[in-house]
Parts: structure tokens; C-alpha cells; sequence
């Protein structure tokens, strides 16, 4: 079991990049402090865990075109009870939505980007709130499979590719943070 305590330590540690990063990192403190379990779908608000998946050489980034938001957006969903950790969680959906398995973690298990988000309400579920911890994985060229329901498609986009495809501010934010550490990684 995920501990909230634990997730808060390390995110003492994390050090935000802009003022929205800095007020999503405060709002996933708060959480991490009142919920009762942060990582379960039971909270309405709650904690989940993205990929943002690269190339190794950071000059394409691997997207999911999801179903019910009709948008492009980073490989991730909900934590599961046999999920460790944040990153497991991370790890795992990419691999479910983009059916890649062998994943690099340049970072190891360090959180890229953190970013607070709503999101709509549907048929079974009120509109409400994710918690996102974003992590740095690579991948080598290899078949797309998506074998999750909610992925209509997986796609590799250049940064600009990304932006017109509608990548929003945050989206933004997490690829260019992951170019950079790939450049830095690579010299």
C-alpha cells in the first residue's frame, strides 16, 4: 500500500517550475495531509500517476488519444491496490495504454511534473479532481498496441506535433522538463 506520508517526504524534495506547478504541489500536499486514502477512486479527489514517455534522445513524445476526453494527452490513470508506488502506477499505464512494455526510467522513480486537474462528470462518476504525478519514461521504436479501453489510439508527436494536437499549458510544461533532462542526460 501506497504510503501518503511517504509521498509527502518525497515531495518535500520536488522543486516546481512554475507558480501553477507550485500551486498544484501545494494542493497535493494538502491532500496527501486530510485525506483518509488519497490514492483511492472511493475519494473523490484523488492521487493518480501519468508517463510522459520519450524517445531516449528526447525528440518524440508517446501519446494516448483518449476516448471520453476526445483529446491527446500523457499515458496514466489510477492507482490500483497492487500499485507500490505512484511510479508503478505510472509505469503500468503506459504500458496497458500504449502496449510497450519495455520502458526506460531515466529518472528513476523521481516525479517530472506534478499538475492538478478537474475532471468532467460522466454517467457513474461526479466531476472531480486528479492529483497528477507525472514520471519520465523511455521507449525505443516499437508497435503500438493499446490494450486499454479508454485509448482509442497511441501515436509518437514532435513537441510542435504535441502542441498542435492540443496539448495544453501543463502538457506543455511536462515535455519540455523532460526534453531538457534527456539533453542533460545525453552529455
Amino acid at each position: 500500500m501506497i504510503s501518503a506520508a511517504a509521498l509527502a517526504a518525497e515531495l518535500e524534495r520536488y522543486a516546481p517550475a512554475d507558480e501553477k506547478e507550485r500551486e498544484s504541489l501545494a494542493r497535493i500536499h494538502r491532500l496527501l495531509a486530510q485525506a483518509p486514502d488519497p490514492f483511492t477512486r472511493e475519494q473523490r479527489d484523488h492521487v493518480t500517476g501519468s508517463a510522459v514517455v520519450a524517445r531516449p534522445q528526447g525528440g518524440a513524445f508517446l501519446l494516448v488519444h483518449h476516448r471520453r476526453l476526445d483529446r491527446w494527452l500523457q499515458p496514466g490513470g489510477h492507482v490500483e491496490p497492487d500499485d507500490a508506488t505512484v511510479f508503478e502506477t505510472a509505469r503500468r499505464e503506459a504500458r496497458e495504454e500504449t502496449g510497450i512494455r519495455a520502458l526506460g526510467a531515466p529518472l528513476g522513480t523521481g516525479v517530472l511534473d506534478v499538475d492538478v486537474h478537474p475532471i468532467p462528470a460522466r454517467a457513474d462518476r461526479p466531476a472531480h479532481v486528479h492529483f497528477d504525478l507525472r514520471y519520465l519514461l523511455t521507449a525505443a521504436p516499437a508497435p503500438l498496441v493499446p490494450q486499454a479501453i479508454e485509448v482509442r489510439a497511441a501515436a509518437w508527436f514532435s513537441f510542435e506535433e504535441a502542441l498542435a494536437a492540443g496539448a495544453d499549458d501543463s502538457l506543455a510544461r511536462a515535455l519540455r522538463k523532460a526534453a531538457s533532462a534527456l539533453a542533460r542526460g545525453q552529455r
